[in-house]
């Protein structure tokens, strides 16, 4: 039997919550374009403007709906828990009279509205079934997208990509007409609700790590443990360590280059003597012989310069076309590192006769005035947080830091690597002169552009005027959302976002990550997922979604839970990958299994079928 007492006192609760947002409704301009998701999104904002938890509690113990499932329909929630409390205790309903001239989204309108919203943006068909959740797959496309008539992009495509992701921060105008007439190919042999769209990432002002001194040092062959193959060439290739080929982003052997005489003598049945910089002598065992190159197997670790020979029985020869190599800037938990604006090429530390720091590493920053705008005691983190360090000093156009966070063996700084300021309050506009130009480029074949680093509605209303002023105010807008600033003012983005015919949010964890802290991630995700539900904003999921599957074909555990969570997104983002088809695979997978179980955080009751 019902506690009539704790009906009341939720019922008194549920009337002054009622009361204030009957107020907002006054409030919001009935003749805004999306009137109904704006006050909404208002309505939310009063239902967490303080905490709920007690009332939480009472309705949980009569069985009635959970304020927590109400985000998209605020409002219609709130007036049918107040209809059956109040019909359960023998009081008054809602009037006719009361509601006239005032009209909230209801449960099956916010459905509807949610469901509109993610087919306009993503394509595919609508539904209002209040059990149909769907999520878009998207791919970052490499910039050999385009070869070979478009191969790979046709085979995402044919595996259920809806949705390309083109970012200009890579390639030029002409790599990406090339994906985007690839695109408008397989567009041509498609009906209007299966279309695949093109996303435009503008690279925004994402500030960098500069070039790095480059020095005559040895190059390294042999070091991995697992492949020691190399390459040997007459004299018409670089010298170079392992590394990871620009095009296939597959592993690429360690390639080693001598004079064209030398070479002739190589012979298939027998070994090559290394002779390195140091006197250290390994054998390179040829596996294979052909007159442009001979491939075989090192057996130890060497470091190759122009003094290294390579020979076989009675003939030498001299290794070619040694490549300056990147001063290797190793940190370690409490060096010194100095972050200057100045055009200077960054260095490690220099040290005296007995091993002494006579000068702190040096790198550089892209964003010039950076050191007006962080304060001593400020936390800056360095490509994806893997170095941590600690504002000292500031002086004229540099900042001298102290490392907080690097690996125990050191960890090494590279060029071009993210630097991210999360306790800093950096003022720049999230349109740079680079991305008008961009997007002036892509104006014409893109479907939706993003806004990186957007912080503040001025981000989108900039982003508007621009493509209203090229007549191209149908293209959609994304707001990726990667700074502290952005989620704190997640609620006036979503209103100028609002404005726009077509419009979505990017959770792009990666640079969030950093700046809120990756304890505090899971949480804030959450709550981004809960305002843009209650505005009836369509959100991407980004940012190494199945990363191991893309680059080696096998996820992690935890990459297979973090997937299932996407699954309340309307949109999930899969990287670059030599594996893309078998992880597309594998996502909509999860992602169809996910979705008989869960629409957005609310969890539906199918029929178990595992027992």
């Amino acid at each position: 039997m019902l506690d009539e007492r704790l009906m009341a006192l939720a019922l008194e609760e549920i009337q002054r919550l009622r009361t204030e947002l009957f107020a907002a409704r006054k409030k919001v301009d009935a003749s805004h374009p999306r009137y109904q998701s704006l006050l909404n999104l208002k309505q939310y904002m009063i239902l967490r403007s303080e905490d709920r938890t007690e009332l939480q509690e009472k309705l949980f113990l009569m069985s009635l709906s959970s304020l927590g499932r109400s985000y998209a329909h605020v409002a219609a929630s709130i007036d049918t828990l107040y209809d059956q409390l109040s019909g359960s205790l023998r009081r008054e309903a809602i009037t006719s009279e009361e509601m006239a001239g005032f009209h909230h989204v209801s449960i099956q309108e916010a459905i509807e509205l949610a469901s509109r919203n993610s087919t306009t943006l993503f394509g595919g068909r609508a539904s209002a079934r209040l059990s149909k959740q769907k999520t878009a797959v998207m791919v970052t496309l490499p910039s050999y997208a385009a070869d070979h008539d478009g191969r790979l992009i046709r085979g995402l495509a044919k595996a259920g990509v809806r949705i390309f992701r083109i970012n200009t921060a890579h390639d030029s105008i002409d790599t990406w007409q090339a994906m985007a007439e690839v695109i408008a190919a397989i567009n041509a042999t498609r009906d209007a609700d299966s279309q695949v769209k093109i996303f435009v990432d503008l690279a925004g002002p994402k500030i960098r790590t500069g070039r790095i001194l480059r020095l005559d040092l040895p190059v390294v062959i042999g070091s991995n443990k697992r492949e020691k193959e190399v390459v040997i060439y007459p004299k018409n290739a670089m010298t170079a360590s392992e590394g990871v080929d620009a095009i296939t982003q597959k592993k690429v052997p360690a390639q080693i280059c001598v004079e064209k005489r030398f070479f002739k003598k190589i012979k298939a049945d027998g070994p090559v003597k290394v002779v390195d910089a140091i006197g250290k002598k390994a054998l390179i065992t040829i596996t294979e012989l052909t007159g442009a190159y001979a491939k075989g197997v090192i057996d130890k670790k060497v470091y190759l310069n122009r003094d290294s020979t390579l020979r076989r029985k009675h003939h030498q020869g001299t290794v070619l076309n040694c490549e300056r190599q990147v001063d290797p800037i190793r940190l370690f938990k409490d060096d010194r590192l100095v972050i200057t604006e100045r055009n200077t090429p960054g260095h490690s530390a220099v040290t005296d006769m007995q091993g002494n720091v006579t000068e702190p590493a040096l790198i550089g920053c892209s964003f010039k005035g950076v050191a007006s705008f962080v304060n001593v005691g400020d936390k800056v983190f360095i490509d994806d947080g893997k170095i941590g360090v600690v504002v000292l000093e500031k002086r004229d156009h540099e900042i001298i830091c102290r490392v907080t966070n690097a690996k125990v063996g050191g960890t090494l700084l590279k060029e071009e690597k993210g630097i991210n300021f999360p306790d800093s309050h950096i003022d720049t506009s999230a349109l740079t002169g680079t991305d008008r130009q961009n997007l002036l480029s892509v104006i014409d074949f893109a479907d939706h552009v993003s806004i990186s680093f957007c912080q503040r509605a001025e981000d989108v209303k900039a982003l508007q005027e621009l493509l209203e002023e090229n007549g191209r105010s149908d293209i959609g807008i994304i707001a990726k959302i990667e700074t502290k600033r952005a989620v704190a003012n997640m609620p006036q983005i979503l209103e100028q976002l609002l404005l726009c015919e077509k419009s979505g949010v990017m959770i792009a964890r990666g640079d969030l990550a950093i700046e809120v802290g990756f304890k505090h991630m899971a949480y804030v995700q959450e709550k981004l997922l809960d305002i843009c539900d209650a505005a009836h904003m369509p959100v991407i999921w980004a940012t190494q979604v199945l990363e191991s599957q893309m680059k080696s074909n096998l996820p992690s555990r935890a990459e297979v839970t973090d997937a299932a969570m996407s699954s309340r997104a309307e949109c999930v983002m899969l990287n670059k990958g030599s594996f893309a088809i078998d992880t597309i695979d594998v996502l909509k997978h999860i992602l169809h299994d996910m979705h008989l179980i869960f629409k957005k955080n609310r969890q539906l009751l199918s029929k178990e079928t595992l027992w």
